[in-house]
């Protein structure tokens, strides 16, 4: 890639996770900004490359990049019912009329999505526990604007065609989707913004994904 390429990659051959300079400015990076802002935006995608190391795919190498299986047979087991659940999740999505998005596809992205924001929520508590609680800033807590910000990264247009040839073919799924059918199985969404059953988004505890 590029430096002046927005976008960022895990290597399993060589366990390396790259970002280019691009993607280390706003909306995802700014040191000036707000900590929450800055976890829930490149905070994710860092722990989304992270997680592609333990993914469908990355636990296929082993930490040296051979190709190795390196997982229990009882860890296996457990991570493709979990995945399995995941994948059946963005199955019913259906972005345009009759075109639906292709779980098996687009999986593990979906999955360092999810990844990525648990992790990044999880290093934001971290953070908090260390520096202080966030304060309330534009009447949102911190918890709410990691949120927005992870929201924010993945604002995007495209055109009827071209989404229709992304269904298709693409491994990541739709914007829209990469929010929305991510955060529904975080609980600290729920938390944040006092998600209830009822509402459009509201998954059933047991119905939420948790792979790691």
């Amino acid at each position: 890639m590029t430096p002046q390429t927005v976008n960022a990659y895990y290597d399993p051959l060589n366990n390396q996770i790259t970002f280019p300079a691009a993607i280390l400015q706003p909306p995802y990076f700014d040191p000036k900004a707000d900590a929450a802002v800055n976890y829930g935006a490149i905070g994710a995608i860092i722990g989304h490359e992270m997680g592609h190391g333990f993914d469908d795919q990355g636990s296929q190498f082993s930490a040296t990049g051979k190709f190795e299986n390196w997982w229990t047979p009882a860890a296996r087991t457990a991570f493709t019912q979990r995945t399995a659940a995941l994948s059946k999740q963005f199955d019913a999505y259906e972005p345009i009329p009759g075109v639906r998005v292709k779980g098996a596809l687009t999986l593990g992205e979906n999955i360092g999505d999810l990844g990525g924001v648990e992790t990044a929520y999880a290093a934001y508590q971290k953070y908090q526990a260390e520096h202080g609680k966030a304060p309330v800033i534009g009447g949102l807590t911190g918890d709410q604007r990691f949120f927005l910000a992870y929201a924010q990264a993945w604002q995007a247009k495209l055109r009827e065609g071209a989404a229709r040839a992304r269904l298709l073919t693409d491994p990541h799924s739709p914007p829209f989707y990469r929010v929305n059918g991510i955060v529904r199985n975080v609980d600290a969404w729920y938390t944040a913004f006092g998600v209830k059953p009822g509402d459009a988004l509201y998954l059933a505890p047991g119905d939420r994904v948790h792979i790691w």
